[in-house]
């Protein structure tokens, strides 16, 4: 599941991924440069949860910084691994840092306590926290980095929900819809953040962009857009979470 890299100096040279491949050393600056590099891709990867707690402060603030802010505060990592693509970090401090892409969000590793797992069923199960103490440290932060990732997702698409776009003093419900396939129409979009939207929605497929102007700037509801385009609530509903992700990935 982790993507390493380790390396081991022996007589003069140096075994890479478990042995495949060997490399004589001719200058010692080289085997360094293999150590730094590893050292940048993990760090007490293998430690339990229960030996960082050890390594790492009591957070005493309530309000959990901004990864910028974090940043600044120039905190020394004491745990970093990789796992599927994502990139966990824990440090000094106590904060870690998981991060997907170019997403990230920061978390508290004393308040990972009980993890709560939802079944797709509605139903469940509560897994005490007693329960990751011994396992890898990185497995608790990873599934609550995940969950953290989930819950802005919501929260930005509810954000799109509420949102009152404007068109050049014109009121959205009003006026026509806007082709935004259209590039002349990009000079109406005065507004900077109106064109940043327009470059995101570009992104979007033409049903995607269709049930969204149905939505956003008619003010239809998803059954009235489901009877509009012939197709099931349902559906309309699964295009708009698309649309809402792709949105969100590109504005």
């Amino acid at each position: 599941m982790m993507n390493m890299m380790t390396g081991a100096a022996f007589n003069g040279a140096v075994a890479i991924n478990g042995g495949v491949g060997v490399m004589e050393i001719r200058r010692p600056q080289v085997a360094e440069s293999v150590a730094q590099a590893a050292e940048q891709v993990a760090l007490n990867a293998h430690i339990t949860l229960r030996e960082l707690k050890t390594m790492i402060d009591t957070v005493v603030e309530k309000k959990l910084p901004t990864f910028k802010t974090l940043m600044e505060m120039t905190p020394v990592a004491v745990a970093r691994t990789t796992v599927n693509g994502a990139k966990l970090t824990a440090y000094e401090n106590g904060y870690a840092v998981y991060e997907v892409d170019s997403a990230r969000t920061v978390m508290a590793v004393d308040r990972c306590g009980d993890y709560r797992y939802d079944f797709t069923d509605g139903t469940y199960q509560i897994v005490p926290a007693e329960t990751f103490e011994d396992a890898e440290w990185s497995l608790r932060l990873l599934m609550e980095g995940e969950k953290r990732m989930e819950h802005n997702l919501s929260k930005t698409a509810a954000k799109y929900e509420e949102v009152s776009l404007r068109c050049d003093g014109s009121d959205w419900s009003a006026a026509i819809m806007v082709d935004f396939m259209d590039e002349e129409n990009v000079e109406m979009l005065v507004d900077k953040e109106l064109q940043k939207l327009y470059a995101a929605m570009k992104e979007l497929t033409e049903r995607q962009m269709e049930v969204v102007q149905l939505y956003f700037y008619k003010g239809m509801t998803q059954q009235e857009i489901a009877d509009e385009l012939g197709i099931r609530q349902q559906s309309v509903d699964r295009i708009m979470k698309q649309a809402v992700k792709r949105l969100r990935k590109n504005f």
